[in-house]
């Protein structure tokens, strides 16, 4: 008897546990999908059989018809619930892996087995002794087939391990071991109560400390799962505070890029002699210089608009930027600068502010420079993947193989337009000089799938035009 009372003990433990994961799953884990539902199902169900099962315990031999129905309804009830156990068990299973069709049967046909199983043991509580019976005492006894229920029971774990091996392969192997443990433990327990045939079932503590387990490893292992997750997402944080770290210093970079543009473009010596123009042509021909200012303030918000956006802009736009710098220029050098606008294509996009850069440095470091002027052409054509812009002038030109510092003209600008060509179309840009004939800049702006069409130039620069050499 005391080996009795030690199981009772253990098994209102069992329900005093199973309970508070029951209501742990309820209040505090709260259920998100159906194998959470059903392993909440079974801590109560687990716990109302350690309930029952204890009830036989304390109504086996006790007199009077009270304990008599409580221990029949308590025996009846223990079988029942262990049969449902493993029908809900196979649920879990197939719910957890997600199943495969053919685990699908199988949970079918392990349902129907143990409806089957409850209802043979019905039948022999109502009509027959062949698994107990309960004497006139009230006195617990196995039946002559006692064995055979274990064998039933056995059938109903034998699914189970059915169910988890077809399921297996979309599982982890963690979790596999874990589900196991549910037939490992009463499966032993089942050993011991054929060989030591204690009063209580030792089945039945079995399942009880087995779902305590998988409990505790699904939990640990979901732990786990977060941890990892928030660490994951710990270095995701990283990698896009660095991101955005790189994506703000080169914004910061582009933006400093644009201000130098501007600042290189807009030379105070340039802003000077336009504004030394516009003062003398006041006094000789007021229509010129309303024209002059109308030229410069086109030219002066052209420069402010770039510090603004790094939108492309229409190639036409870019030329009438050009255009009123080289009016202003024209005003200047007069009869000393000739300008021809040979423009071929026109309808694509280009960088805000990459040809007038351009037409300055060859007014100002090759014709200016000329004893007799020069002229500078702006030349627009394309072939099949390309537009070109060239921007050409017959001034002094330069020695390409020296050092530019040598050469007097402004680098910062220039690279400012290879920079920006190449980082916003793709595109390069190409220098080529000969000293004493003259200097072209090439602007290569690659053509979009849908531009593509056209032939190949066949028309080529002369030597009259410029001298080209390549650098």
């Amino acid at each position: 008897m005391a080996i009795e009372s030690l199981l009772a003990a253990f098994e209102i433990w069992g329900i005093l546990i199973c309970s508070g994961i029951g209501i742990y799953y309820l209040v505090v884990k709260r259920i998100n999908n159906k194998a959470d539902a059903l392993m909440c199902i079974m801590q109560f169900v687990m716990a109302a059989l350690l309930t029952f099962d204890v009830a036989t315990v304390l109504c086996d031999g006790v007199p009077g018809q009270n304990p008599h129905n409580v221990f029949e309804f308590s025996m009846f009830a223990t079988v029942l619930l262990q049969f449902t156990m493993a029908a809900l068990y196979i649920a879990y299973v197939k719910y957890l892996a997600r199943g495969l069709k053919a685990a699908q049967v199988i949970s079918i046909i392990a349902y129907f087995f143990c409806a089957i199983s409850v209802l043979l043991f019905a039948i022999s509580a109502k009509y027959t002794n062949w698994f107990y019976y309960i004497d006139e005492q009230n006195q617990y006894f196995r039946g002559e087939y006692y064995v055979f229920s274990l064998i039933l029971s056995f059938g109903a774990y034998l699914f189970v391990i059915i169910e988890i091996i077809l399921n297996a392969r979309r599982l982890k192997a963690k979790q596999v071991v874990s589900l196991f443990i549910y037939v490992i433990f009463p499966f032993i327990m089942m050993v011991l109560q054929v060989i030591f045939k204690p009063d209580i079932g030792l089945v039945d503590i079995g399942m009880s400390i087995s779902l305590i387990i998988i409990f505790i490893v699904i939990n640990v292992r979901v732990s786990y799962m977060e941890t990892e997750l928030n660490r994951k997402v710990l270095q995701q944080n990283m990698v896009l505070l660095n991101q955005n770290k790189v994506i703000a210093e080169k914004k910061e970079e582009i933006e400093n890029l644009q201000l130098n543009m501007v600042i290189t473009q807009m030379q105070p010596h340039f802003v000077f002699n336009v504004l030394n123009i516009i003062y003398y042509l006041c006094a000789k021909d007021t229509k010129l210089a309303q024209t002059a200012i109308d030229r410069f303030s086109s030219y002066l918000r052209a420069n402010i608009d770039s510090l603004v956006t790094d939108e492309l802009a229409p190639f036409s736009k870019e030329l009438e930027h050009v255009k009123n710098y080289l009016d202003l220029e024209k005003l200047r050098f007069d009869d000393e600068l000739t300008i021809e606008y040979d423009i071929g294509p026109s309808d694509f996009h280009v960088p805000m502010l990459v040809v007038q850069p351009l037409a300055e440095n060859a007014v100002k470091h090759g014709i200016a420079k000329c004893p007799n002027g020069g002229k500078l052409i702006i030349r627009t054509i394309e072939d099949y993947d390309n537009f070109y812009i060239y921007v050409i002038d017959n001034g002094v030109g330069f020695d390409p193989n020296k050092k530019h510092a040598d050469d007097g003209r402004s680098h910062i600008g220039i690279e400012n337009v290879r920079i920006r060509i190449e980082k916003r179309v793709n595109g390069k840009l190409e220098l080529f000089s000969k000293k004493g004939k003259g200097t072209t800049a090439v602007i290569t702006i690659p053509k979009l799938p849908g531009e593509k069409h056209g032939d190949r130039p066949d028309d080529e620069i002369s030597d009259t035009d410029a001298g080209i050499v390549s650098e």
